[in-house]
């Protein structure tokens, strides 16, 4: 049987918002779900308020963004009616249109929003987008034909240190009043390669041998500490936070921020991209995300080996680089129940080389020249870790999200990833035509999730 399932938030509104002057956007496409065909006209509509009211005569500027097309820029002046906007795709993509508020001298205005639950200064900005027959994307380069036995050899070298816990030293649990309710946990596990799995164990202090469902999660790119995830434990589940890099947990932020600095971000031979994602990624054996997937499988191994799992329920999730490791979860360990997948990186890396040419996701590995992949090993080696690969062979249902003004993993790489899950499989996708790279929902994960609390 066939399963599939598509949510998606409508009218996206009042993206940008400040307590003291209040600024909402509000912006539109003429179909509820922003999902067009080839050919069919796309209508954005634009429209700002300040306090409840149109700021008439003030000046906003606009700019169109569609794959393998240069940018369209224009100005236009706010009235009562709201200012449209008509375009079109004759092929499977992504189009998106960004506003800024100018002033009287046409620079960008500032004000305080609230962004991620804060209030910070940023630019009154807002944007939507939509997408053109995303179910026809798919990855432009097939996987290696030695995909499998590649990562089966992986899972060899891993097998040959056993699961061990290297340290579990019990922590103050961050949320006092549960601090009677739960326990927490700094832990390593051995591990294959340079580091050993590093998180945070927290589980019900009344938990007894094979009651307890598991939920591994991972972290988005950054160099940070492992996080301690109460609220699911307080249910019944026990959560490992995975640290995406192996390091030590609990440390103050500068110790993090110089580590990022210092050595994650540096460049290993003075040319190539800085950050960790790209170091060693023209060759597979060395490549980074060999290491942080070993520890993925490791983390799994390590929560089924708990005695007080129940043998039944794995659950995993992530964003955006975790996002990456929750896909490479599933289709690496056919144990995993349910999976979240949010915004994720590391998809569709040979995006580039598609006609027409899209970007790919995070972290953006090589060019195309003429149809071709501008540094040949690198597009060799990262085709081992692209997302599209490991979603052909995930088989536990599965939740992902996407937004459509997302730059950092565009839609149309979590859609080309999307797209190769088995059409046996049960999947589900939440898009958000007005969200960026945070900020997409994904309820329905969670009212899944809670169908493992314990009663």
């Amino acid at each position: 049987m066939k399963y599939l399932k598509i949510k998606l938030l409508l009218f996206a509104i009042g993206i940008v918002s400040a307590a003291a002057g209040e600024f909402v956007w509000q912006l539109t496409t003429d179909k509820k779900d922003a999902l067009y065909q080839k050919g069919e006209k796309i209508t954005f509509g634009c429209q700002l308020t300040a306090d409840g009211k149109i700021p008439v005569g003030s000046t906003v500027s606009y700019t169109v963004i569609a794959d393998s097309q240069k940018n369209k820029y224009g100005k236009f002046v706010i009235s009562e009616k709201p200012w449209t906007y008509t375009t079109s795709l004759d092929y499977p993509g992504w189009v998106r249109i960004h506003f800024d508020l100018l002033d009287k001298n046409g620079k960008k205005v500032k004000g305080k929003i609230r962004y991620r639950g804060q209030m910070v200064s940023r630019n009154i900005s807002g944007g939507i987008g939509a997408l053109v027959e995303p179910e026809k994307l798919y990855p432009a380069k097939a996987e290696p034909a030695d995909f499998d036995q590649y990562w089966n050899a992986v899972k060899a070298e891993l097998a040959q240190v056993p699961v061990k816990e290297l340290e579990r030293v019990e922590i103050p649990c961050k949320q006092k009043s549960a601090a009677q309710k739960v326990v927490v946990y700094d832990v390593k596990v051995a591990c294959a390669g340079d580091k050993p799995v590093s998180g945070y164990l927290v589980m019900p202090r009344d938990a007894k041998p094979k009651s307890c469902p598991v939920h591994v999660t991972f972290h988005g790119a950054g160099v940070v500490s492992a996080r301690q995830q109460i609220t699911p434990a307080l249910h019944g589940i026990i959560t490992l936070d995975v640290n995406a890099h192996g390091i030590v947990n609990g440390q103050p932020k500068e110790f993090y921020r110089n580590l990022r600095k210092n050595f994650y971000y540096r460049s290993l031979d003075g040319k190539r991209n800085g950050r960790y994602a790209h170091w060693n990624n023209d060759n597979r054996d060395k490549y980074y995300f060999r290491g942080m997937y070993m520890r993925v499988m490791r983390a799994l191994e390590y929560a089924k080996s708990l005695p007080e799992w129940d043998g039944k329920t794995l659950i995993v999730s992530g964003g955006s680089q975790g996002g990456a490791q929750a896909i490479a979860a599933c289709g690496l360990d056919q144990d995993v129940t349910v999976a979240r997948a949010g915004v994720p990186a590391m998809c569709d890396h040979s995006g580039v080389l598609a006609t027409p040419s899209r970007n790919s996701g995070w972290p953006r590995h090589y060019n195309a020249v003429d149809g071709k992949p501008d540094n040949p090993a690198v597009a060799e080696c990262v085709a081992y870790f692209d997302g599209c690969h490991f979603a052909k062979r995930i088989k536990c249902p599965i939740y992902i999200n996407t937004g459509l003004i997302d730059n950092v993993c565009p839609p149309t790489s979590v859609y080309a990833m999307y797209n190769c899950i088995p059409a046996t499989t049960e999947k589900h996708m939440t898009v958000a035509p007005d969200k960026g790279h945070a900020g997409v929902p994904y309820d329905d994960f969670q009212n899944a999730v809670k169908t493992f609390y314990r009663k």
